[in-house]
């Protein structure tokens, strides 16, 4: 018994040392890894930043912790503080724990009153979107996403030519599904006109299950979406992740579904 109660204490003492040495390892690691290496003061975020949280209460309400990162390994833009000039931005979207902040994460806020965050040089452009393709839930102030469009062809050697009335639901006529925009930010979901949400139910789709989805856009894209809107049609938005590869394409019609 006495030989198992030492063997048993040799074991834990070991169990011990062990773990101190991988806590003193784990210490001196950042400092390993600065050794001769030029090294800056960055802001990582320290909880979810909200989209359209001022650059001017980041640090107010802790939102950031400073570290020291080899600058040599640091993006463009990473910020050590926050400088006076971006006091009165906000964030255009939402910043998840762990990521460094940059400068291009802030824009000017919205004047409108609506609290939207548009980033510089671009315009908010709202659409109506099927919700019957992608969730809602899914989707929100930040996304990254690709809009699919669904209309009707001028004649069927002109795939390229929208007809004037958008997209008809007969059953002779060809239709066209094509992405036209992508790695497109969404600014803001919320119901379409006529939903039957009670009481500002952001969630709530229309009777014909659509969603309003307002987009951060540079002026030739918010031309082209306003145009589409202008048409008719149906369009629907794809979530992008981080190694999506989506390009536009000629698309597929009721003849090429199938290959």
């Amino acid at each position: 018994m006495t030989r198992r109660i030492i063997a048993v204490t040799v074991a834990i003492v070991l169990a011990a040392i062990g773990t101190g040495a991988v806590l003193l390892y784990l210490r001196t690691a950042d400092a390993r890894a600065l050794e001769g290496k030029e090294a800056r003061t960055v802001l990582i975020a320290d909880k979810v930043i909200p989209i359209g949280t001022s650059a001017k209460v980041l640090l107010e309400q802790e939102y950031v912790r400073e570290d020291r990162m080899p600058a040599d390994t640091l993006p463009e833009g990473a910020l050590g503080d926050v400088p006076a000039d971006l006091e009165a931005l906000v964030m255009t979207a939402a910043v998840q724990p762990g990521q460094l902040l940059l400068r291009a994460m802030f824009g000017t806020a919205a004047s409108t009153g609506s609290g939207l965050a548009i980033p510089d040089g671009k315009l908010a452009v709202t659409a109506r979107v099927r919700s019957n393709v992608f969730s809602p839930e899914a989707v929100s102030a930040g996304a990254k996403v690709a809009i699919f469009y669904t209309y009707t062809p001028i004649s069927d050697d002109n795939r390229d030519v929208v007809s004037g009335g958008g997209l008809e639901r007969t059953r002779d006529v060809n239709s066209v599904t094509r992405v036209v925009l992508t790695d497109v930010e969404v600014i803001s979901v919320g119901p379409a006109p006529g939903s039957d949400g009670e009481d500002g139910d952001q969630s709530a789709a229309n009777a014909d299950g659509d969603f309003s989805v307002t987009f951060a856009l540079v002026q030739e894209d918010a031309e082209k979406l306003a145009h589409i809107v202008a048409l008719g049609g149906q369009l629907n938005v794809g979530l992008l992740g981080d190694s999506s590869d989506v390009k536009v394409d000629r698309g597929v019609d009721n003849r090429s579904i199938f290959g």
